[in-house]
């Protein structure tokens, strides 16, 4: 386990990472103190904060966009 949180850490928390998460510096601070002994939760309040952010940021921008709309248009093809 302690392996994996590591390799998640690493690609997506880690200040810098190639794959680096939107969340708060508080966050990432308990993450990173929790690496030394991660556990089963030691991301959890970073999937809140993603998850929250979702909700209100990206999802209600991708049902704005014009890619979403384009696929409710009916098709032709009947």
């Amino acid at each position: 386990m302690a392996e994996a949180a590591k390799r998640i850490y690493t690609e997506f928390v880690q200040v810098d990472a190639p794959r680096q998460i939107n969340i708060d510096c508080e966050t990432r601070h308990e993450i990173t103190n929790s690496m030394s002994q991660p556990t089963l939760s030691c991301f959890d309040k970073a999937q809140r904060v993603i998850y929250k952010l979702m909700k209100k940021d990206s999802y209600p921008r991708f049902l704005k966009s014009e890619i979403y709309q384009v696929l409710l248009e009916p098709s032709d093809a009947s």
